[in-house]
């Protein structure tokens, strides 16, 4: 009888242990789609993190059904690194609820261009990618333009920010994005000299009661591993939950 009680008592100790990790991990929803990348080495950047518990969403090139209702109150943020998606009136009423209510969002590389055909989406972001000659906010664009392996130097322009706590200027290769509208409201974390990058490559937007964040690099696997970029993303998903502020 002794045994059993003592059985019981280790039992619910685990318990308890399991329920309190379970409990301090953030959860993160990982939208996808859309766009090609390295699946593997993307989801060990992830994996790395050991108090976050990822959970992907692949729609393909079709319509953002996560936002089909309020399942975004699942989890703790939402990472976008989906391209050229649907979003219904509906999707988009549930997406805003959601920045209403406070949740912070992360958005990387492709995703600039996540919504293209959902102006809003720009205004949430700080930007607007163009993949055509456009007028925008009463200024005429050419299209947009990118370039894949590029060496690029970046810049911690905030030293104080969460997000770069503990992060040194690096270089990794990347993808550059340049000629796209970056709003003048941004709250600018990391730059670039790279002549045929965006000057602004991560920033701080914020939209009604929310804060994005949004980083222009993620394209493939050499920045994944790259030690300081995962670290630099690792700030991004605690500072989203108040895990990192000083």
């Amino acid at each position: 009888m002794k045994r059993y009680f003592i059985g019981i008592a280790i039992f619910f100790i685990f318990l308890c242990l399991f329920t309190s990790v379970a409990e301090s991990q953030i959860r993160v929803a990982i939208i996808t789609g859309g766009h090609g990348y390295d699946k593997e080495p993307f989801e060990a950047m992830w994996a790395s993190m050991s108090d976050v518990k990822v959970q992907y969403f692949d729609y393909g090139a079709g319509n953002c059904a996560f936002f089909d209702n309020d399942k975004y109150k699942e989890f703790d943020t939402i990472v976008f690194y989906n391209f050229h998606q649907k979003i219904t009136k509906k999707q988009q009423d549930n997406f805003l609820d959601m920045l209403n209510s406070g949740k912070k969002i992360v958005v990387m590389h492709h995703a600039i261009s996540a919504f293209p055909e959902w102006d809003e989406f720009a205004k949430i972001i700080g930007a607007k990618y163009f993949q055509k000659e456009m007028e925008w906010e009463g200024k005429k664009y050419e299209r947009s333009k990118y370039k894949h392996d590029v060496k690029i130097p970046v810049h911690i322009a905030d030293k104080n920010h969460p997000i770069t706590q503990g992060i040194e200027d690096f270089e990794e290769i990347d993808e550059t994005y340049s000629q796209f509208y970056i709003s003048p409201d941004i709250h600018v974390l990391l730059t670039t000299d790279h002549p045929e990058s965006a000057s602004f490559i991560g920033w701080i937007n914020k939209y009604n009661n929310s804060e994005i964040f949004f980083i222009q690099l993620g394209h493939g696997p050499q920045n994944f591993a790259n030690e300081q970029f995962r670290k630099l993303m690792y700030n991004a998903i605690k500072w989203t939950v108040g895990k990192n502020n000083n």
